[in-house]
């Protein structure tokens, strides 16, 4: 349960929920999401992720805590990412390698086949990679081998080149 939150996070501003277990971390992270009904308010770019969702995860890059079971390939999900905000794949394709993950030879490859790191690469990649206004990630780091948590954590959200979606 979550009581008496207030809080406004600025442009290129970093936040990181720290607490234990059960805490509400994720319940946060989903209010904002607009996955969860709530007493209060929550708007992210002035728009209620409950009331007007579908422009609001347009503008979210988000990593779940958990990866989603989907079953489609990776080349199709990175096009479909892309294509959701007028991206370019290339792009995504250019952060996973730099993450360590060599997409050509699992472009065929279901997502849900994938380790649990190159999962959470490629989903870190797909967020980063759609220029969007807000990145919420969970525990975006818990699947990647030491390598890649130290590439992750110099990635810098200043440092974008172009406009969101």
């Amino acid at each position: 349960m979550l009581d008496a939150i207030n809080l406004e996070i600025g442009i290129a501003e970093r936040v990181a929920l720290i607490g234990s277990n059960g805490a509400g971390k994720t319940t946060l992270i989903r209010c904002l999401l607009g996955e969860y009904a709530f007493d209060g308010k929550v708007t992210i770019n002035g728009r209620d992720p409950r009331q007007e969702r579908t422009a609001v995860l347009g503008s979210i890059g988000f990593v779940p805590q958990l990866p989603p079971p989907l079953k489609m390939p990776v080349a199709q999900l990175i096009d479909f990412s892309a294509a959701l905000c007028g991206t370019d794949p290339a792009k995504i394709h250019e952060l996973a390698k730099r993450l360590g993950l060599d997409l050509e030879p699992i472009l065929a490859r279901p997502f849900v086949k994938l380790s649990g790191g190159m999962k959470q690469k490629l989903l870190i990649a797909i967020a980063l990679g759609r220029e969007a206004r807000l990145l919420i990630m969970d525990e975006p780091a818990a699947n990647l081998d030491p390598e890649a948590r130290k590439i992750f954590s110099s990635f810098s959200p200043s440092a974008r080149t172009t406009p969101p979606c």
